[in-house]
């Protein structure tokens, strides 16, 4: 992909996509986890207005970016931005919500 094409993307998480995948795939050459892992939550404060982020009444960051990260004693695995607006590229699976559909996909990436 070239700079000038990630410029004329609308979508901010397009933009930040060959970033994230290149600090995906380095985390996963370095670390790979074997057991006791976690799913979080993780929080990108936000100050500006933006259709893509949460507002979530009294916590000590009201606008906030998510992200969904696959962790082992702090280490990041790998990672998914979760969007107000924007469905992640996650597949859904039949009788499954999306945050549950969401966390497979991330527990699946330990296997490839």
């Amino acid at each position: 992909m070239h700079l000038l094409d990630i410029t004329q993307q609308t979508d901010i998480f397009s933009k930040l996509e060959l970033l994230a995948s290149h600090i995906r795939d380095i985390s996963k050459k370095f670390y790979i986890p074997a057991s006791n892992i976690s799913i979080d939550e993780m929080i990108a404060q936000f100050s500006g207005r933006s259709a893509y982020t949460f507002h979530i009444k009294n916590k000590s960051t009201p606008e906030e970016y998510k992200i969904l990260s696959l962790c082992k004693l702090g280490y990041t695995y790998t990672f998914l931005f979760i969007s107000r607006i924007k469905s992640s590229n996650v597949n859904t699976i039949t009788n499954v919500n999306k945050t549950s559909a969401e966390v497979f996909y991330l527990v699946k990436q330990l296997l490839s």
